[in-house]
């Protein structure tokens, strides 16, 4: 019976140590991280010479890097009337109303997205890929059908002109 109370004891005795020396180590780890991390709220602030020594600098815009360390293209800017639909006057969001006058029927999200990007390729339009068929779309569309004598210059993307962009023509700013 002694010697079961005397192993318990020493038993206690190995587990409490090792627990205070837990404890320890974990006091001082904190001290250590509290001292490397201080923020020297008591260390004199040394002052400059003079404000003229201060040369002011030029902002510029942080240049992001993709993962192979070329820049990331800039994001399109914001045009003025981008993202309204230009829906007609009586007609609010059943009819478009063209830069000609005439009334046309909407188009899909996709089929606007899709001329977006290829007006974007031939550097007849800055804004963003949006899918809608704002007033800048429709500007860069009607410069597009202009450029080509056999389209209709509405500013809408008819069947015709959807066909031109595809195909290409001499309007392509990057061929020239």
């Amino acid at each position: 019976m002694y010697a079961e109370r005397f192993c318990r004891s020493r038993a206690c005795d190995a587990i409490l140590q090792s627990e205070l020396w837990l404890t320890v180590r974990a006091c001082l780890l904190t001290v250590a991280l509290m001292d490397i991390t201080s923020c020297g709220r008591n260390d004199p602030v040394p002052k400059l010479d003079s404000p003229a020594a201060i040369e002011p600098s030029t902002l510029q815009p942080p240049s992001q890097l993709n993962q192979l360390g070329r820049s990331l293209p800039t994001e399109p800017q914001l045009l003025e009337g981008s993202g309204v639909t230009v829906w007609a006057k009586e007609f609010q969001g059943q009819l478009i109303a063209g830069r000609d006058g005439a009334l046309y029927e909407p188009y899909r999200r996709a089929t606007i997205e899709h001329v977006q990007k290829a007006l974007t390729e031939r550097g007849l339009y800055a804004g963003p890929v949006n899918g809608i068929l704002d007033r800048p779309t429709m500007k860069s569309i009607e410069e597009f059908q202009e450029a080509n004598y056999n389209l209709q210059r509405c500013g809408v993307p008819t069947p015709r002109t959807r066909k031109m962009l595809q195909q290409g023509s001499h309007t392509d700013l990057s061929s020239s």
